[in-house]
């Protein structure tokens, strides 16, 4: 299969601002770049503010719900620019070819009815009445649900955060969609189920071979069980790679957010951070955004715009100007 037969979804310079007449436009997002092969899960990792869930909310087609625009660069879903499309056409799309999981198990559900409604809201346009119930203990079942005759009738303040989190990936699940977005599913979960969802999602994706883009903070979760990782820092990606290409990274930014995991923190010693402060969003300096917190910083790194990605898309890129220096190090 071709690289361009394998691909899913492309980002290329995607733009993302707030534009109010009369105002000069606030840019929160600028030179998002990465793709995703069918089949494939691709983690987003970056601090809070990098653009993470714009990114994601540009692909599911939300954006203007918030006030937000796309104002740059494409979205090439299946080769089609989804930037360019109305309303009508999203309809087709967004909860049906391209699924998505909320951040908040507790946010997510609609918390007046029945789990059997919701998934029935989630079916009605795609099944008839009769295989509506059947389908719905169907989804149930895929995200391991017990007691499924019990649950659908249930509302979501009867079930526990873990089981919410299911029925939401259940109802995204409804209509068999290529892609799924899965913003921090396990936000507010406990490790136990925090594990288990993670384990639902890599059985989806085998199972079914939905591609799926997970947003999260947890640098191990992602190492775990995606094939890529895509960095964000400022409204920009800028480390792209497979995960075992991140194990060496290329740019400062991955290689302070990896020395800062908790997971590698030594008991009793002191936690690493990352020093400095993220610029506020939309107000960046000069050059790489990361140069004023960065130890590889040359006078090149402070003038000019953001650096782009370097290397072959289908490859291991970097938006750092010296890495050089690191490969050295």
């Amino acid at each position: 299969m071709s690289s361009l037969e394998k691909k899913l979804l492309e980002l290329t310079n995607l733009e993302i601002g707030i534009v109010k007449p009369g105002r000069k436009t606030l840019v929160l997002v600028n030179q998002a770049n990465f793709q995703v092969d069918y089949g494939q899960m691709v983690g987003i990792v970056g601090e809070s503010g990098s653009g993470k869930t714009m990114v994601c909310r540009a692909i599911i087609g939300t954006l203007q719900r918030r006030g937000v625009s796309i104002i740059g660069g494409q979205v090439l879903f299946e080769g089609e620019d989804l930037s360019q499309i109305n309303e009508a056409r999203w309809k087709v799309l967004r909860g049906k070819v391209i699924g998505y999981v909320p951040q908040s198990a507790l946010a997510g559900p609609n918390p007046v009815l029945t789990v059997a409604k919701q998934l029935a809201e989630a079916l009605e346009q795609i099944e008839g009445t009769e295989s509506i119930k059947s389908r719905s203990k169907e989804m149930l079942d895929l995200v391991k649900i017990r007691r499924i005759d019990t649950v659908m009738k249930q509302y979501p303040y009867q079930l526990s955060g873990g089981m919410r989190q299911r029925v939401m990936i259940a109802c995204a699940l409804a209509s068999k969609p290529k892609l799924l977005i899965a913003d921090e599913p396990t936000t507010g979960l406990d490790v136990t189920v925090q594990s288990q969802i993670m384990e639902l999602l890599k059985e989806i994706r085998r199972d079914l071979g939905t591609a799926i883009i997970l947003i999260s903070h947890d640098l191990a979760l992602v190492d775990e069980v995606c094939d890529k990782i895509v960095v964000m820092h400022a409204g920009a990606t800028v480390e792209v790679g497979t995960t075992e290409d991140l194990s060496r990274p290329r740019h400062p930014y991955t290689i302070a957010l990896n020395s800062s995991r908790i997971d590698i923190a030594k008991p009793g010693g002191e936690l690493i951070t990352i020093k400095g402060n993220p610029p506020s969003v939309g107000q960046w300096m000069q050059g790489c955004r990361f140069a004023e917190r960065c130890d590889y910083k040359d006078t090149d790194c402070s003038v000019g715009e953001q650096p782009p990605l370097f290397g072959d898309k289908d490859k291991h890129q970097t938006a750092c100007l010296h890495a050089d220096k690191i490969v050295r190090a």
